[in-house]
Order: structure tokens, then C-alpha cells, then sequence
């Protein structure tokens, strides 16, 4: 009986604080001061224009903004050619990938038995714009938008790309998460 009664006393207060919130909040849910960001409003999402070596790159960034778009957004996504409240679209600037960590290898002079890379920074630079899709001004820009990620090389070269595909998946999440919050979060 004493536990119970412990138990209740610790409870009750533990429930409270739980159901009062740490402060999160949905930013789809959120009052917003900026126009673009009232609830049910269309956008639409041009397709990202690829300016890097890098082919397909275009079609990960644009999925995962779309994603996000309907995932935590207060609009409704249409579809291309249709018309719309808002238009957003990208560039992919820049892609680098490079070498950040060496494993050391054999015991020649040769410089290409130096070593091999162990560990591999990506890094990807894109512009996106937020247009009125009734009159196409543009109503916020951000340019120069850098996410990186790196990854470590395993010897077995038939993961290589594996690994850099799924950094580049986590990459284009990455940005599609934090631009749409910038946008969201915007005063401008």
C-alpha cells in the first residue's frame, strides 16, 4: 500500500509535465506572420535545374522537398503544369566530393601505393527561390545553401557508391528539412 501511495504521488506530477509539452511544435500547425505560409494554399515545385557533374542529383532534391512538402508543410502540393499559390524552385550549384582521411598502405614509393581514401566528404550547394505563382516575383531567395556529409570507404569498391548514394539521400533530406523550416520560420 505504501508503494502505491508513493507511486500515486509521483505520477500524477510526472503525467502533467508530460501532457504540458516540451515546446514542440508542428510548424505545419504554427500561426504564421509571412503570406506564404497560410494553411491550404497551393505550391508547386519546379523541377531542381542541375548546374553540377553530378547526373540525377536534380531527382533527389527534388523528391525529398516534395516529401517534405506534404509531410510538415501548410500547403497542398500540385502538381506540375497546374497552377498555384506559390512555385518554389532550385538549383544544385555545386557537388564536391574529396577525400578527407587516408588509409596508409604498402610500403613502396610509389605515389599511388601511398594510401586510399578512408573517409569522404560530399558536399552540395544549391539556390532556391519562392515565387507568386500569380504573378512570378520572387518573394524570398536563399542562395548558397551548403550541406555536407561524410562517409567512411570500406575496401569493398561495390559499396562505394552505395555509400555515396545514401549519403547523397541523407544530404537532399537534410536540406529539404532545413530549407522548408528557414521558410516556414521566416520574417522576410
Amino acid at each position: 500500500m505504501i508503494r502505491a501511495s508513493a507511486a500515486s504521488r509521483w505520477l500524477l506530477p510526472l503525467s502533467l509535465a508530460l501532457f504540458a509539452g516540451c515546446g514542440y511544435r508542428r510548424l505545419d500547425r504554427q500561426v504564421r506572420p509571412v503570406a506564404w505560409a497560410k494553411q491550404g494554399e497551393t505550391i508547386r515545385l519546379a523541377r531542381f535545374r542541375n548546374l553540377t557533374p553530378r547526373l540525377g542529383l536534380e531527382d533527389r532534391f527534388t523528391r525529398a522537398l516534395e516529401n517534405r512538402v506534404v509531410a510538415a508543410s501548410p500547403w497542398r502540393l500540385v502538381a506540375q503544369g497546374e497552377a498555384s499559390r506559390w512555385v518554389l524552385q532550385g538549383t544544385l550549384e555545386e557537388y564536391r566530393s574529396r577525400p578527407i582521411g587516408l588509409s596508409v598502405g604498402g610500403k613502396s614509393s610509389r605515389m599511388e601505393s601511398a594510401g586510399s581514401a578512408s573517409r569522404v566528404e560530399v558536399a552540395v550547394v544549391a539556390s532556391v527561390e519562392l515565387l507568386d505563382g500569380q504573378t512570378g516575383a520572387v518573394v524570398l531567395s536563399r542562395r548558397g545553401l551548403t550541406f555536407s556529409n561524410q562517409y567512411r570507404v570500406d575496401q569493398n569498391f561495390a559499396s562505394f557508391d552505395n555509400r555515396e548514394l545514401q549519403v547523397l539521400e541523407n544530404l537532399a533530406d537534410d536540406f529539404a528539412e532545413s530549407f522548408l523550416t528557414q521558410l516556414l520560420e521566416s520574417t522576410d
